[in-house]
């Protein structure tokens, strides 16, 4: 997989979103070019200043980076997974396993 999809995906729902790199980079509190420098000079973003440029053109971190479409219902969850203590984790699983027939 090429390093640069994940460019291309954010590029392309900027372009779907309907906003300027620039109007996103200043919202999201980034300087003016700072999606131009992501998109055009590939320089590399941090994770917390790509979740905020996601959130501002609403849409998952999980799809820019990985591709995956995920439903904010289902990145909630992951959320509230990550955080919860590795008992709770369990009987999640466990549950869900009991409802699938796993």
């Amino acid at each position: 997989m090429s390093i640069n999809k994940w460019r291309q995906r954010l590029a392309n729902s900027l372009e779907k979103n309907g906003k300027s790199k620039r109007s996103v980079s200043l919202a999201a509190g980034m300087g003016a070019g700072y999606l131009h420098s992501i998109l055009v000079e590939e320089k590399d973003p941090t994770i917390e200043s790509l979740v905020k440029i996601c959130k501002e053109i609403q849409v998952s971190i999980a799809y820019i980076i990985y591709g995956y479409n995920v439903t904010p219902i289902q990145e909630e969850f992951l959320r509230l997974f990550e955080l919860a203590s590795p008992a709770d984790r369990q009987a999640i699983l466990t549950l869900l396993r009991s409802r699938n027939g796993e």
